[in-house]
């Protein structure tokens, strides 16, 4: 059955509607600094104290505010918004100061340092 589900979907092509959600997820990943919107290979496997520090910020607001919505507690609902903003701002400040993603540069100068290392010892 999914043979049949797939050969379909490579008959008709993918949905408009996917490819548009599909470019403007690229698009807001990419102004957040993410390297997954970007076309070339990466070896950056996640490693970005401002990926970090801003999914903290959200998860905690996630929970303030969800835990406080069913008991009416609008201000903590309010401040469980304010640190979404907060997170986005965090990441692009720490993005700002060069604690995002590394580049593939850098990953390749930090890669031969460290070959030349072991090769001297």
């Amino acid at each position: 059955m999914s043979e049949v589900i797939e050969e379909t979907q490579v008959q008709k092509g993918p949905s408009k509607a996917a490819g548009v959600a599909g470019k403007a997820a690229l698009v807001g990943m990419s102004m957040l600094g993410s390297s997954v919107a970007h076309t070339e290979p990466h070896a950056d496997h996640g490693y970005a104290p401002a990926r970090w520090t801003a999914a903290a910020i959200s998860i905690l607001g996630w929970l303030i505010g969800g835990i406080a919505f069913p008991f009416g507690i609008w201000a903590l609902v309010v401040a469980g918004g304010v640190l979404q903003v907060v997170a986005v701002i965090a990441n692009l400040a720490m993005n700002a100061a060069g604690m995002g993603a590394k580049t593939n540069d850098d990953w390749a100068a930090a890669k031969a340092r460290a070959t030349e290392a072991r090769a001297a010892s």
